[in-house]
Formats: structure tokens, C-alpha cells, sequence
């Protein structure tokens, strides 16, 4: 059935193009084909199922084929509501509800198909807007090559961008050398390895050298509260905020939303589909499911309970795997050949994991799914405990975490102090 498997996905990939990836493909030689998916669940063309811990990177929140969204979208085109050339009351209603979350003064909201494209909005609002053209960052922003570094430690690339890892003194260094050029600071918040005090200590240093604070929350944001995460850490407030992956079970939108003067500078912002019904209609129900069903409390609970579970499980392994997060979390290894081999097992038991990355949690994953999924990472466990019982009582040391935490956050964590940071980062980026 395999070999079928890959004939097959080769088959059609050689029709699609040799540039074309599958998407999972966990070693770069296991490809598989998914013909639907429901709730947690992924089913492919030869009636394999696997349960979906990489949802879409993140997107998919309420689970596959939610039924009351498809329902709702359904019931919309047969009324023949779906236009795409002039504003309509769903994207007002959108809009006036991501104003009010985010609680901002006087907020106006655009919105985009990507978080890449929204968070490239908010550096163009913030560079019209102040008339400067320097931009600090920390965190991923999407695949645009203005974030790629080029050069040493705290100079910009060639879009003027330069990166300060989540490191306060990094970025007090920054905007010392860089007096009266910083247009913005745009960074995405980590809850998994950056302390609350971390994230307060990067907004103190950006309102003392008054410079415009952008929070992407396109990863973080409508996942564990309405709006905007970070005020689960903190009272301080961003200037402006972008938003996606919680928004609409996986339909491409995003938005950034600011202020009136401010977002005064995107009114030139859109593209051809910018009014296109579908993806405002699916935020719409997304965030009333999530709302009126409690739906982030439910995501919350299953995150704990889950990662709760996996800790005593990899603990009575005794091999060194370990579990940082919740709703969202990482598994962190002790040894490169058990986290290949982790991973591996992982597909065949029927497990979707983002390999090296973040796990997210949909809201299909009740108390059932959670039996299937302790079950499928026992039977990992089972099979890899006697092929590495040479790892067993190895710990994971603070580095490992530190570099594994490195590739989900696409930065520092303050798991080390100031000094090793710079130490390992010097390795990690080969910077100055």
C-alpha cells in the first residue's frame, strides 16, 4: 500500500511540476497525499488516517472542515451574496470587531491575504508615517526577503532591517546607533520560552526612545484570547497589531490595524481579491465559534492536558525528550539521531508534527482525540525506547532547549543569560 502510495504521489507530482512539495514531508522521502480531512483528522487516498498536530502551521483552529462553517459559507453562496468588487456589511462588521479588540484609540483595520503581506504593510505605514527607515525586528515575519540578514550583528540588511533577537540589550544597543532612524519595531511574541518580564523590558526600551511598536501576532494572536496575546503578559499596549492564523480556520486573510493616522498611510493597500467574501465570512464564524463556545479556555485546557500527558509519558521512557508549551508547545531532544528517528516513527503511527517547529492544538482535540493521540506517541515511544536505550536517564541540556527554541521563535530565548547568548548566537548567525 505504501509503495502504491509514492507511485501514485509521484505520478502526480511529476505532473505538477519537480518543484512542488507534498505537504508533509518530514524527511524529504516520505511523501503522502491527503484526499479530506475532519475534525483532528487527515485521511489519504488509501484510507490512512492521522491526527494533525501541524494544522496548517498553526491556522486551522477549530479543526478540519468545521461543519457550522461550512454550513455558513454554504448557506451564504446560495443567496448569491459572494461579490468581490465593493465593500459589504460582513467586512465592516469584521473590522469593527477587530477595532474593538484591540482596543486601540480611534483604530481603523486593513486587511490582507497574508501575514507576510500585512506584517510588510505595517513597515511601509510605519516608514510613511514617521519618515524614517529603519526597522528593528525580532521573530518570524513570513518569507519576504526583507527580513533576510546579511551582514554583521545590528546592521541592516538591504532593506533596512536589522534584527535583535529578542534580546533587550540588542535592541537598547540598536536604537542608540541608530538615533532618530528607527521607523518601527515589529516583533512576535513568544510565550513558550520568553518570560513575561522579557517581553516588558522590550516595550519599556521602545516607549523610552518613543519609537512605534508593531506586535505580530499572526501566530499568537485570537489563539488563546480574543485579540491580542500579549496582553496575557502584560498591561502594555503595541501601536499597531497584525493579526491572521486565529482569524478563519485556514482561509487566506490577515489585517493590520492601527490608529486613524497611522493606518492613514495604507488607504493605497489592496489587491484584486481584497473584497472577496469567503475569508471574512469564515473570520466571522470562526471568531463567534471561538467566542461563544469558549473556545480559547477549551484550547487552553486541551494544551494542558496534552502536554501533561506527554511529559509522563516521555518520563517513563527515560529518554531525553522533552515539552515546552501548551495550546501551542515543542519537543525538544537530547540527541539528533532520536529526534530523526522521532520524527520518523511519528509519521508512521499516523502523527502530523511540524518537524523542529511548533505544534498547535485545534479545538477537535477533546478528551477522544487525546487517548488517540497518548496512544500513537506511546507506540514512538514503544518502538524507540530499545533502539536508543543507550540515551535513557540522558538529560536535554539548557542548550539543546536554547537551539531548538531558536528554530520556533526564529530567535533568542532568555533561557541563558546575556553573555552566552551573544556566545551562541555568534554560532547560530555568524555575526560580529
Amino acid at each position: 500500500m505504501k509503495q502504491d502510495l509514492v507511485e501514485n504521489s509521484e505520478k502526480l507530482l511529476a505532473v505538477l511540476g519537480t518543484h512542488i512539495d507534498s505537504p508533509v514531508d518530514p524527511f524529504r522521502n516520505e511523501r503522502v497525499m491527503f484526499s479530506r480531512g475532519s475534525g483532528a483528522y487527515l485521511f489519504d487516498y488509501n484510507g490512512g488516517n492521522y491526527i494533525d498536530l501541524m494544522n496548517g502551521k498553526g491556522s486551522i483552529i477549530l479543526g478540519h472542515n468545521d461543519p457550522h462553517l461550512n454550513a455558513a459559507l454554504r448557506n451564504f453562496l446560495e443567496q448569491d451574496r459572494e461579490i468581490v468588487t465593493g465593500p459589504s456589511k460582513p467586512i465592516i462588521e469584521l473590522a469593527e470587531r477587530i477595532k474593538k479588540d484591540s482596543a486601540l484609540p480611534d483604530a481603523k483595520v486593513s486587511f490582507y491575504a497574508t501575514g507576510t503581506a500585512a506584517c510588510r504593510a505595517a513597515v511601509y505605514a510605519a516608514r510613511d508615517y514617521s519618515g524614517k527607515k529603519i526597522v528593528l525586528s525580532s521573530g518570524y515575519h513570513g518569507w519576504d526577503p526583507m527580513w533576510r540578514q546579511q551582514g554583521a550583528l545590528l546592521e541592516p540588511n538591504e532593506d533596512g532591517v536589522i534584527e535583535f533577537y529578542f534580546i533587550p540589550e540588542l535592541l537598547e544597543r540598536a536604537l542608540t546607533e541608530h538615533k532618530d532612524q528607527v521607523a518601527l519595531v515589529l516583533f512576535s511574541p513568544d510565550y513558550t520560552y520568553l518570560s513575561a518580564s522579557t517581553i516588558e523590558r522590550i516595550l519599556g526600551i521602545c516607549r523610552a526612545h518613543g519609537v512605534l511598536v508593531c506586535c505580530d501576532d499572526v501566530k499568537q494572536g485570537y489563539r488563546h484570547r480574543q485579540g491580542s496575546s500579549l496582553e496575557m503578559v502584560t498591561a502594555e499596549k503595541a501601536d499597531m497589531y497584525v493579526f491572521s492564523k486565529g482569524l478563519s480556520n485556514g482561509h487566506r486573510i490577515s489585517c493590520l490595524v492601527s490608529t486613524d493616522e497611522i493606518m492613514a498611510e495604507t488607504k493605497e493597500h489592496t489587491y484584486t481579491s481584497y473584497y472577496q467574501m469567503l475569508p471574512i465570512l469564515s473570520s466571522l464564524e470562526t471568531l463567534k465559534k471561538m467566542e461563544t463556545g469558549k473556545g480559547y479556555d477549551l484550547i487552553r485546557f486541551y494544551g494542558h492536558a496534552l502536554t501533561g500527558n506527554l511529559k509522563e509519558l516521555f518520563a517513563q521512557s527515560a529518554l531525553p525528550i522533552e515539552v515546552n508549551g501548551s495550546s501551542i508547545f515543542q519537543l525538544v531532544f537530547g540527541d539528533e539521531k532520536l529526534e530523526e528517528a522521532f520524527y520518523r516513527e511519528a509519521f508512521n503511527q499516523g502523527l502530523i508534527l511540524f518537524e523542529g517547529d511548533n505544534q498547535s492544538l485545534s479545538l477537535c482535540m477533546d478528551k477522544d482525540v487525546q487517548v488517540d493521540l497518548i496512544r500513537r506517541f506511546a507506540n514512538v515511544t514503544d518502538v524507540l525506547s530499545e533502539q536508543f536505550k543507550h540515551l535513557r536517564g540522558k538529560e536535554v541540556t539548557t542548550e539543546q532547549t536554547f537551539r531548538t527554541a531558536w528554530n520556533m521563535i526564529d530567535g533568542a530565548s532568555d533561557l541563558l543569560p546575556y553573555e552566552k547568548q551573544l556566545k551562541l548566537l555568534d554560532n547560530l548567525i555568524g555575526g560580529g
